[in-house]
């Protein structure tokens, strides 16, 4: 944004005023100034205000008899006392009055305050549109500076839409002045990104010629025109990159020419920060460069490699501070555009060896902080992904830094990092770290951790060891998701639901049990516990005994509520265990908790004598569940998701920020009981025992349990009698499904001993 008070002040200005001021000049304001600075308390200076507005209210009531020094004078003091912190809600004419004063301290005044006071939608800006206009056309170069000042930091909609033409005639002007160029370009840019509508779609405001002028001003003589006109085509290339390709080999021979060794003598010591030559100016040029692909003549592309080359091999460490700045803001925007390329093999190898001396080497944190993400952003890439493993205990040292921020940035590296081959070191590695990690990056560690373990994992038994450990060393972090994903694979492998029973088993008999740990292990040893009752150590009587313990032991309303089903369950496997269930179903069905309470009084009507088959019907082991995109998966994309006011390079190549098709809805269809919740859900009939080929329709009756939306919805299916069952076990009518299925005959009068109420088409037939 343009400083209002960059441009010097003319010599003849100066003169003339003090030669028709009085000899002291503002002596008025100096001592007001000095009268607030003495007060010795909030009080005073409150009182000291007050009575300076009055004064300056009365002198404004006769305005027409104010001269322009006086005007102006108490306009400053009346800015003085705005910025001080109180609220000035006068004046406002007599201040926009000095804009058209011909003088240049009456209009920087004038300017200053309508920068302050006014904002973009105040109908006093209307007032002074001519005034600007004629100031931007002025052949002052100081008059034309404060005037575009101005436009730049207040200008609102009708600014934009009148003098866009003017700002851009004083940028490609060959009259114009360097001052006035860079001011007119920082100026356009600032319209650009409140107003991009004003500039249409050709990004250039239907000019034809004003593209070609504006790339010819980057082979401009000042490197301070450059820089801001670079600044300007960075803003329209990220609105409208196509429109701007002509730009990619200009700013490679700009490039080449600034990282040159004969570049200080070219453009001299003024634009050479710490001997790097206009660093901003270089960062600039590699962002712009990275919304396009390498360039297509060898010359140009030679050029860029050698320019990148030296950038990333020249660039050491030095002992002064902002020299280390400068270089390093070059280097690691260099190392951002060799990832954009990908494919060069060179100047990728030659980042890998940089970061990893950066990591080693550099006390700074924030080249610490800046070499792990690049590595992070470079894992992507395969012939960096294979080097950046040599650096792997460098990485995992920094995980016990003492900057949160360090210890965040490595966690993202060795998550990039790790794959098939390492998934075993790089977890295990993590799951130690994990016992002293700090609260504040445990939960982010722990989802990935998860997602690690799912992705990489070497065999399903490893699985399932890994996150039942993270569930005993981080319970408090382990989402709901991470054990529902469990479940869903065990469910899914038929091969794994053994030894996931095991180990639930004995995970569960030992002291402290998390609650995670209870609902994963409640859940499947409630589905496939039948599969190990045969061993005296966890015969049915063991699993009651310890799923029973579990149960009065638990806090989370939830968890009862699955131990209950689960507990449920087992009474339909092995009734011998029928006697020691039933109190604890009959102790639950006063329970102050609704949901659990309604549990309870379904499963004991299940549970009466000649109502097997229902039971088993209702209780039945789940379905497989359908195979979609890991829901911690789409967990971790959310918190990485960034939104930006200008779309980066990134997004672009990405196609920009386009919204997530939403899934269709889907259709809620009356079937059997869902082994999480006893309200209607999305479902589909019961899976086979153990044994028997499951129904064709298994879409995954737990759906709602494990958050996964079906993109296409379950088509009805009809059932022979299930609708009535539904109706009284689920407390009201479900929702009707698309073919009417057959009425059940009386199957819920021998349940709850009452007859049920006929279906709406047998009451019309008995009534007709």
């Amino acid at each position: 944004k343009p400083l209002f008070l960059s441009s010097p002040v003319p010599r003849s200005t100066l003169s003339a005023s003090r030669a028709t001021s009085p000899k002291m000049a503002m002596r008025g304001l100096t001592q007001f100034i000095g009268d607030i600075r003495n007060c010795p308390n909030k009080e005073e200076e409150r009182k000291r205000v007050d009575k300076e507005m009055a004064n300056i209210r009365k002198h404004f009531k006769e305005a027409t008899k104010l001269t322009a020094y006086s005007k102006k004078k108490y306009v400053w003091k009346m800015l003085y006392i705005y910025v001080l912190g109180y609220e000035v809600d006068f004046g406002h004419m007599e201040a926009l009055n000095l804009i058209t004063c011909p003088g240049y301290p009456e209009k920087t005044v004038g300017y200053l305050a309508c920068v302050l006071l006014l904002s973009e939608t105040n109908e006093f800006l209307r007032l002074i549109i001519n005034s600007v206009k004629n100031d931007l056309m002025s052949n002052n170069d100081e008059i034309q500076a404060i005037a575009l000042a101005c436009v730049a930091n207040v200008g609102g909609r009708e600014f934009a839409e009148t003098l866009t033409i003017d700002v851009q005639r004083i940028l490609l002007s060959p009259k114009s002045r360097p001052q006035a160029k860079k001011k007119a370009a920082l100026c356009m840019l600032r319209l650009l990104r409140k107003y991009p509508e004003g500039f249409g779609e050709d990004g250039v405001g239907g000019i034809p010629e004003f593209k070609d002028r504006l790339l010819d001003l980057l082979e401009d003589t000042s490197l301070g025109v450059v820089t801001a006109t670079t600044s300007l085509l960075l803003g329209l290339v990220s609105h409208s990159p196509s429109l701007w390709v002509e730009a990619v080999p200009k700013c490679c021979k700009l490039l080449s020419k600034l990282t040159h060794p004969n570049a200080i003598n070219e453009y001299g010591a003024e634009y050479v920060y710490h001997k790097t030559v206009n660093p901003w100016l270089q960062v600039k040029i590699l962002r712009l460069l990275q919304y396009y692909p390498p360039p297509e003549k060898e010359e140009v592309q030679r050029k860029l490699e050698d320019a990148l080359s030296k950038i990333i091999n020249e660039t050491t460490m030095q002992k002064h501070v902002n020299a280390n700045n400068a270089a390093h803001a070059v280097l690691f925007e260099a190392v951002n555009y060799v990832i954009h390329l990908e494919t060069n093999k060179t100047l990728t190898a030659a980042c890998v060896n940089m970061l990893g001396q950066r990591i080693t080497s550099a006390q700074q944190p924030n080249y610490r902080y800046l070499s792990l993400d690049a590595m992070q952003r470079m894992s992507h890439l395969p012939d960096a992904a294979e080097q950046f493993k040599k650096h792997r205990e460098m990485v995992i040292a920094s995980l016990r830094d003492n900057d949160v921020s360090l210890r965040r940035r490595a966690l993202d590296v060795l998550y990039s990092m790790c794959d098939n081959l390492n998934s075993e070191q790089v977890v295990g590695e993590l799951l130690d770290y994990l016992k002293t990690a700090d609260f504040s990056i445990r939960e982010e560690l722990v989802l990935r951790v998860a997602i690690l373990s799912e992705r990489f994992s070497p065999n399903l038994k490893w699985y399932v060891d890994t996150i039942l450990k993270l569930m005993m060393s981080a319970g408090d972090h382990v989402g709901d998701n991470i054990w529902m994903r469990v479940v869903q694979i065990v469910t899914n492998h038929d091969e794994l639901q053994l030894y996931a029973a095991e180990t639930c088993f004995r995970a569960l008999s030992k002291e402290p049990v998390h609650e995670s740990m209870t609902k994963c292990g409640g859940y499947v040893l409630g589905e496939f516990g039948h599969l190990i009752a045969h061993r005296p150590a966890s015969s049915p009587e063991a699993q009651l005994a310890l799923l029973r313990d579990r149960f009065h032991q638990c806090e989370q309303p939830n968890t009862r509520q699955l131990l209950l089903t689960a507990l449920a369950k087992l009474l339909n496997v092995h009734p011998s265990i029928k006697d020691a269930i039933l109190p604890i179903l009959k102790r639950s069905t006063t329970t102050i908790d609704a949901e659990l309470q309604q549990r309870a009084i379904e499963y004991l009507a299940l549970a009466q004598p000649g109502r097997e088959g229902t039971l088993e019907a209702v209780l039945d082991v789940m379905p497989n569940f359908p195979e979609r995109e890991s829901i911690l998966t789409k967990q971790i994309k959310e918190r990485e998701r960034a939104s930006t006011t200008d779309r980066t390079a990134a997004q672009v190549k990405a196609g920009g920020n386009k919204e997530e098709v939403e899934p269709e809805p889907v259709e809620v269809v009356p079937v059997e009981l869902d082994a999480k919740s006893s309200k209607t859900s999305t479902s589909v009939p019961s899976a086979a025992r153990p044994g028997q080929s499951p129904p064709a329709a298994a879409a995954g009756p737990a759906q709602d349990l494990l958050d996964f939306s079906d993109p296409a919805p379950p088509k009805a299916t009809s059932y022979s009698g299930s609708v009535d069952l539904m109706d009284d076990l689920l407390g009201g009518p479900a929702a009707p499904a698309a073919k009417a299925p057959v009425a059940s005959a009386g199957l819920m009068d021998d349940i709850f001993g009452g007859p049920s109420a006929p279906p709406p088409a047998a009451a019309a037939a008995a009534a007709a």
